[in-house]
């Protein structure tokens, strides 16, 4: 990221240190390539998890996996993974083809697994993010909601 300076604050080059240093005001390559490697943009379709249906992952570091969640009643439900991988979970209502964030938990490298319990609505459309920071033992996770 670019940072503005005053100047005084940068002794080198001595450009700096007199003019101070004002970036464009954008975001820079490496700014955007970063930022789709670590937020990639969603699948044109994605596959629909069903309810008590577990779904397994293979995913490598950083890897992600999303899912269409279309419920069938409106109550609180529970999206939760399972297996020995340190992952994230992030759940978001599709708005018009725009993810809107709702709830998520890192299970933080903890001794459990990453968990949402949140209550969804009949009629409306939600994803669900699976991402994987650490392997563990298998690097193998699975997911459901019931």
């Amino acid at each position: 990221m670019e940072y503005e300076f005053e100047p005084g604050l940068i002794d080198e080059p001595e450009k700096y240190d007199v003019n101070g240093l004002t970036p464009p005001g954008t975001l820079s390559i490496a700014d955007k390539t970063w930022a789709l490697k670590w937020y990639p943009g969603l699948k044109a379709a994605l596959t629909t998890l069903q309810p008590f249906q577990a779904v397994a992952a293979d995913l490598a570091v950083g890897q992600q996996v999303d899912f269409a969640i279309t419920p069938t009643a409106s109550r609180k439900y529970r999206i939760e993974t399972k297996g020995a991988s340190d992952t994230l979970l992030v759940l978001f209502e599709d708005i018009s083809g725009e993810p809107r964030f709702l709830a998520g938990d890192d299970d933080s490298g903890e001794d459990r697994n990453a968990s949402i319990a949140y209550k969804l609505f009949q009629g409306r459309s939600y994803i669900v993010r699976l991402r994987l920071y650490y392997p563990g033992q298998s690097g193998k996770v699975s997911l459901m909601y019931s």
